[in-house]
């Protein structure tokens, strides 16, 4: 978010600071969890309409400055590796992760560059955006990263070759991807960001049931 501190404007989408709040909340929330259970205490579970709880929260966002905000998510990140090294991995149920470390790896690593992502596309950084995806799976290889997150980053990786007109390379990452986490044979054809790409028999024949 260097750039949006020197630069930014009058952005598209969420401002880099609302961004960075949503982000610190969730890393919070996480932590907390985490928290409880390295203490044998129930946890306050995953929200049953994220959409609506995340509306809700993000009023309380709006005009928090983006260094205040940045500083906390990186804080709350340093707190949530402490609570996660004291834990291991183990059971954990946070909404589609089953696990400590894939409810820790969505929350801190795959969900906060989705946002910047669309943060990045939205405010013409094309080559930004697309460079967290690609980051991303190289990052998750290293990291010995679960089935389901794996197939994540590689589905998002994907959905850029798909926009870029890579076909070929496109359609062997969905393999991948489906091969890791096979929910997403289901939710591939209704992504509008593999765009064209839904359109060719190679793709058909990948996502059939």
């Amino acid at each position: 978010m260097d750039h949006a501190r020197e630069s930014e404007t009058a952005p598209k989408g969420w401002p880099a600071a609302l961004t960075m709040f949503h982000i610190g909340m969730w890393r919070e929330r996480m932590r907390n969890a985490l928290a409880g259970v390295s203490e044998g205490k129930e946890y306050q579970r995953y929200p049953a309409n994220v959409d609506e709880f995340n509306d809700a929260e993000l009023a309380h966002g709006i005009g928090t400055p983006l260094t205040d905000a940045a500083a906390r998510a990186d804080h709350l990140m340093g707190e949530l590796i402490e609570v996660y090294e004291r834990l291991g991995d183990q059971p954990f149920d946070w909404n589609i992760a089953k696990t400590t470390t894939e409810a820790v790896l969505r929350n801190s690593y795959t969900h906060p560059r989705l946002h910047m992502f669309e943060y990045y596309s939205q405010n013409d950084m094309p080559d930004r955006a697309r460079t967290l995806f690609v980051d991303a799976v190289t990052d998750m290889e290293k990291a010995g990263a679960p089935p389901l997150v794996m197939g994540t980053v590689i589905y998002n990786l994907a959905c850029v070759r798909a926009q870029e007109g890579s076909a070929d390379e496109a359609l062997e990452l969905l393999r991948q991807a489906i091969g890791l986490r096979p929910q997403i044979r289901e939710m591939a054809p209704g992504d509008s960001d593999l765009g064209d790409l839904r359109q060719d028999s190679r793709f058909q024949e990948i996502v059939k049931p």
